[in-house]
């Protein structure tokens, strides 16, 4: 990690250097025979991290464009489509299905509140549906959804399943088939520890099968011509190639290491960070926690100032948050390049922002 300016936020994250460094090659030309074979490559080893015998399919964007990608691909006017609303990206989930007239009815929850199944039974129960989308681990919060139980009620239920899981694969389990997950995303800039702009699709066969009875509604996000073209091992449009490359070593390196050790690695760094804080005036906010990050609730304090002070004393960047919690949650990322040096750190710098030592007079 680099000790000048230590980054600590769930996206982007601090990149190990031997990546960082294959980033600054030069790109190669993509359309040969050995690009097409990096390709599959990487399409196999994200099906590991999805859990997946599906398809995946591999776009040039950020988070959001997969999110978009998942609603024009599976979804239509005819549907009605259950949503988890817990904060800022169940709402977009929200947002995008309104810009693209995709009827929903969504389930509020304040910040930090877990989902209750005997409710989401009882709505399947009362109302008509065909989809449910749900954030694995809304972000803006911490609050790390059961996505095991909610995938038995909604496969009981015969709904399409989408799942943004982009702040979760790497750092908290997620097994896409086991657990009856139809449509999964992910990002690169989270705990895959990359730099942001690539971002996946991965689909179950019964995701498939909708997608090929649907008509295209966009051009660079159609889904259906990604995956003709990775079959060759290649992709409709230019794609981020720097990005690829990197992609490609990292996916090796969680090979080599296994992806139980880098989950638990996660695991132990969270842990480690909370053991550390624990005498703070500060509280976690979310009733599930992610192994991804922490997120904090100042008490008393301001915590847009907690925010500026690790900024300014320690050249420390924390996420903050926004709309009611602007000034009461701060966020703080266990994903990327850390080690335990790192976690003292912070902890010691977040310590001594929150309990600042009285100033001794001299007399």
């Amino acid at each position: 990690m680099n000790k000048l300016n230590r980054i600590f936020t769930p996206g982007p994250v601090p990149i190990d250097e031997h990546i960082l460094s294959i980033g600054a090659q030069q790109p190669p030309y993509n359309r040969t025979g050995d690009f097409s074979l990096l390709t599959h490559e990487i399409l196999s080893s994200l099906k590991h991290l999805f859990q997946t015998d599906g398809e995946v399919a591999l776009l040039t964007g950020s988070g959001t464009l997969t999110m978009e990608a998942a609603v024009l691909n599976f979804l239509t006017p005819y549907d009605k489509v259950l949503i988890v609303n817990g904060g800022t990206f169940g709402q977009r989930w929200c947002d995008l299905c309104r810009i693209h007239s995709i009827p929903f009815r969504e389930i509020k929850l304040d910040a930090g509140a877990d989902l209750d199944l005997d409710q989401l039974k009882n709505i399947l129960g009362e109302e008509e549906v065909s989809a449910f989308l749900i954030n694995a681990h809304e972000t803006s919060t911490g609050q790390l959804y059961d996505i095991q139980a909610i995938g038995d009620i909604v496969h009981d239920a015969c709904l399409l399943y989408i799942v943004d899981a982009i702040s979760t694969i790497c750092a908290d389990p997620f097994q896409m088939d086991d657990w009856n997950v139809d449509v999964a995303i992910l990002s690169s800039q989270k705990a895959l520890a990359l730099p942001p702009g690539l971002s996946f699709v991965a689909m179950s066969t019964n995701a498939i099968a909708r997608l090929r009875k649907s008509k295209p509604k966009t051009l660079y996000m159609n889904l259906q011509d990604y995956l003709r073209n990775q079959e060759r091992g290649q992709l409709p449009y230019t794609p981020a190639i720097g990005l690829l490359l990197q992609l490609h070593q990292r996916l090796m390196d969680i090979q080599q290491r296994t992806l139980p050790e880098i989950i638990s690695q996660h695991r132990q760094r969270a842990l480690d960070f909370r053991k550390s804080i624990i005498d703070l005036p500060l509280s976690i906010l979310p009733e599930r926690q992610s192994n991804a990050m922490t997120a904090l609730l100042c008490d008393d304090l301001d915590a847009v100032q907690v925010v500026q002070g690790l900024r300014t004393n320690h050249a420390i960047e924390v996420a903050p948050s926004g709309g009611t919690l602007k000034h009461k949650l701060i966020r703080i990322s266990h994903m990327g390049d850390q080690n335990s040096s790192d976690i003292d750190f912070i902890a010691a710098s977040l310590a001594e922002i929150v309990m600042p030592k009285p100033v001794e007079r001299i007399i």
